[in-house]
């Protein structure tokens, strides 16, 4: 795709416009949470976030997290019948779709795919620039620390650490 992604999406609906703070371009680093069966991993990426027509964001990623590849992209909208977020996702990690509800209000984002039994909440910094938060997974009926991450606004297209 070409041109700046930052564009304002014209759809006037507050849950699609609220999307707005994810797109551009991050870098993702972090570490996931050691568990008996797997050891901690360290997490270096791109995710890319661009509006699509019709007020949807098309999220690609390109990661290592430890040493598998993650490479994919999704498909996020609004559904207004619903009242929730669809998405849809395909990657070397495999393929979902799932419901999932977002917010961000006093500089928290929070996004939830109880579905999946995953969340995500992060704090911005005062210019919104970096995100820095914490995944969980639901195990056994209760939310699991899985990994931590920190999200940085790029200008340019960096390529991950290791490539």
């Amino acid at each position: 795709m070409s041109g700046d992604p930052r564009p304002e999406v014209s759809d006037p609906r507050p849950e699609v416009r609220q999307l707005q703070v994810l797109v551009g371009r991050w870098r993702t680093t972090g570490r996931t949470i050691g568990t008996a069966d797997a050891p901690p991993a360290v997490i270096d990426g791109i995710d890319e976030y661009v509006w699509l027509p019709g007020g949807s964001l098309l999220h690609t990623v390109d990661a290592r997290v430890g040493e598998q590849v993650v490479s994919g992209a999704e498909i996020i909208g609004y559904d207004a019948d619903r009242r929730c977020y669809l998405t849809r996702y395909f990657g070397t990690d495999g393929a979902a779709a799932y419901r999932a509800g977002l917010s961000v209000e006093n500089g928290i984002l929070t996004w939830t795919m109880e579905s999946r039994g995953d969340r995500f909440t992060g704090g911005f910094s005062e210019d919104r620039n970096v995100i820095t938060g914490h995944w969980e997974r639901l195990r056994d009926g209760s939310w699991q620390p899985w990994m931590d991450v920190t999200l940085e606004k790029q200008e340019e297209r960096p390529e991950p650490a290791g490539r």
